[in-house]
């Protein structure tokens, strides 16, 4: 877990440098060029959209996602984004034809894109704080979503997404979670609610029966997950391979829950 380490130093280092060098691998004697191309003050603080110089495997560009100092996303996590969707909906693949997705975070839009590719798939809304990442996401990372914000069934709603679960009177049979790092790595201390009983027992509220809940993580968390278990019945930890920026695999973890605890859970094959 050696990037993941290396970016909780780091967290220190991207709320305070101005130069476009910034250190990238933890024990390595070299550093990555990354070109800032925009840093903005927001209500909720500092936003940093930043590019790798060079290209990925697929000569797309590579670009990264700061917030407030901490690393929030990046391009090159697409497989386990990806992952975090399609498990959410796999379980509910066989049993339904006009399913609605709630998406927390918007991000670059890979875990958008790969909840539109599933069968059944209704209507999608999509709570992102970030106006910037919203135009973003249209724009700059449009190519690399296959561009999902287009797509008709898809609702983009500004907003928190905390307020937006208490507040809203839809329904959903998947929820997904991907505003932070997971519950032990925060990009707003205000998301720490997400991770506790109160909205968990919201969200279950919100779910159809037998709908799915599910959490992208960087890292385990034991509490969190016996909370899911107290909510919910029975939670899932699935362990999901991705790749840093230099192509090396890492592990990351996904909360898997249905609303309806009779219900078996099946892992994709």
């Amino acid at each position: 877990m050696m990037w993941l380490k290396t970016q909780k130093l780091a967290r220190i280092a991207y709320g305070s440098r101005s130069a476009t060098r910034l250190l990238a691998g933890m024990g390595e004697n070299m550093e990555q060029e990354k070109i800032i191309l925009t840093r903005l003050i927001t209500p909720q603080g500092e936003l940093q959209l930043q590019q790798l110089a060079e290209t990925d495997e697929k000569n797309h560009p590579v670009y990264e996602i700061i917030f407030n100092g901490v690393f929030l996303m990046a391009s090159y996590n697409e497989l386990s984004e990806k992952s975090l969707a399609a498990l959410a909906i796999e379980p509910l693949a066989s049993e339904r034809q006009d399913i609605r997705v709630l998406v927390g975070g918007l991000g670059i839009g890979h875990t958008l894109r790969a909840a539109l590719d599933c069968g059944g798939i209704q209507a999608v809304d999509v709570v992102e704080i970030q106006e910037h990442i919203i135009r973003w996401a249209k724009s700059i990372f449009s190519e690399l979503n296959g561009y999902a914000c287009f797509d008709p069934r898809v609702n983009l709603i500004e907003m928190d997404l905390g307020d937006y679960i208490f507040t809203t009177e839809k329904t959903y049979d998947t929820i997904i979670l991907d505003v932070d790092n997971g519950p032990t790595w925060l990009a707003l201390e205000s998301n720490r609610r997400l991770y506790e009983k109160p909205v968990l027992l919201k969200i279950k509220s919100l779910l159809r029966d037998g709908g799915v809940f599910s959490v992208w993580a960087a890292e385990k968390c034991a509490a969190f997950r016996k909370r899911l278990d107290e909510v919910f019945g029975r939670t899932e930890l699935i362990a999901v391979q991705d790749r840093d920026r230099r192509g090396r695999s890492t592990d990351y973890f996904l909360y898997r829950t249905r609303a309806d605890e009779r219900k078996q859970l099946r892992s994709c094959p």
